[in-house]
């Protein structure tokens, strides 16, 4: 019998268990979902495709999903923690002072709203207007990502910004323009993101900055 240490001896994988196998099919399903989103739109994103996609059967989907509408939610959700994950990281590598943070953090911010994540969303907001269920579902995500997204805008633009007791309007004002214009964008996609844009939301967030309470 072969001593322990013989590099003639293999060691047999270990086993994942029940849960461990769950979980990676929860992902595939998941990454399969925005996969379909960005490339066919959320017409197209049947749960048939997703299964395609992920390679597992009917019955592992069901499982995991027991609608289209939870299958997308739980897409955008997986989406939107990486899109966290990078921002923290960026914000993380800003500087300390406002006047070189600030634009900079304008700039993080706006280019966030190029990725996967907003074309996802964008789907689905544009589905939900005639789809009860979806609608539904969709309108407390939203709420929970929004105060979501509102927190991640204190850590780019800094403590300063923050306790100012105007703050959440001024993240309101900058998110919803820089959405509006992002949308823009979904009928011309080469066209460059730069622009008179950039400049009117950083002459925001500085005159934002020279108000007295």
């Amino acid at each position: 019998m072969a001593e322990s240490g013989d590099p003639w001896v293999t060691t047999a994988p270990a086993r994942r268990t029940q849960a461990e196998r769950r979980a990676s099919t929860r992902e595939a399903l998941v990454r399969a979902t925005v996969e379909s989103l960005v490339e066919l739109g959320y017409a197209r994103t049947t749960t048939q495709e997703v299964q395609r996609r992920a390679g597992v059967s009917r019955g592992a989907l069901t499982h995991q999903f027991t609608s289209k509408a939870e299958l997308v939610l739980a897409a955008v959700d997986h989406l939107y923690e990486e899109f966290s994950a990078s921002v923290r990281q960026a914000a993380a590598e800003l500087p300390a002072e406002s006047s070189a943070r600030i634009p900079l953090g304008v700039e993080l911010v706006w280019q966030r709203f190029h990725g996967p994540l907003f074309v996802a969303a964008m789907e689905l907001w544009t589905a939900a207007r005639t789809d009860p269920e979806l609608r539904a579902a969709l309108l407390p995500h939203e709420r929970r990502l929004g105060a979501q997204l509102r927190r991640l805008a204190t850590e780019v633009f800094g403590q300063e910004i923050a306790a100012h007791p105007d703050a959440e309007a001024l993240y309101q004002v900058l998110l919803t323009s820089m959405r509006g214009q992002a949308m823009t964008y979904a009928l011309q996609p080469g066209a460059p993101r730069t622009g008179p844009h950039l400049q009117h939301w950083l002459a925001i967030v500085e005159a934002f900055t020279l108000r007295r309470v």
